[in-house]
């Protein structure tokens, strides 16, 4: 496996959050922790964002202590506890004040798959990382990862040069949301249906 381009500052600023939900597939996900390496590559994503959607957690610029990261710039880790069981990882995208990220869904283990084993057992390697829970629980992310600068060498994202076909993207309504109206159905969830 050869390291691809570690991802910089712009890759994680645009506007709209879809189109980073999109451009995301087929990147690496890779985190260096004292346990040990694990990388990946994301296979399933959501938007979220801007003051207007429903879904996210900063809606009506809603901000607390829970979601100041989710106003940062983008580049930076949101992490946060999801039932009061899970940790979900989202990439804080777009420029300071608006709050949108990208929730990574679904990531496709390359790197560190003994300690991924460890951390999932009895769980074969195909459930591994297939939900966002599972992503956390596989990279050893928790709350103390809440606001890591994806930019540096604890956790980041490279480009490895995979390109995704629009043909293999399946485009869906996110799940889970159903309390958020008309934004329930809007198709912000992107999955790569060979990538995983």
């Amino acid at each position: 496996m050869s390291a691809g381009r570690k991802l910089t500052r712009e890759d994680f600023l645009s506007d709209d959050p879809a189109d980073r939900a999109r451009f995301f597939l087929g990147k690496r996900l890779v985190c260096a922790s004292p346990e040990g390496r694990v990388s990946g590559i994301i296979c399933e994503t959501e938007a979220y964002g801007g003051a207007e959607d429903k879904a996210c957690h900063g809606y009506g610029n809603r901000k607390t202590r829970r979601t100041e990261m989710l106003f940062r710039a983008g580049g930076v880790a949101y992490v946060y506890f999801c039932y009061g069981m899970h940790y979900l990882l989202n990439f804080v995208t777009g420029p300071a004040g608006v709050p949108q990220a990208v929730l990574i869904r679904g990531v496709r283990i390359e790197e560190g798959k003994p300690l991924v084993q460890k951390r999932r057992r009895p769980f074969p390697e195909r459930q591994w990382a297939d939900g966002p829970a599972k992503v956390c629980e596989a990279f050893g992310i928790d709350l103390t990862y809440n606001g890591v600068c994806l930019l540096g060498d604890t956790l980041w994202v490279e480009d490895p040069g995979i390109r995704v076909p629009e043909e293999e993207v399946l485009r869906t309504p996110r799940i889970g949301v159903a309390y958020a109206e008309e934004w329930a159905e809007k198709p912000l969830r992107f999955v790569w249906r060979c990538g995983g």
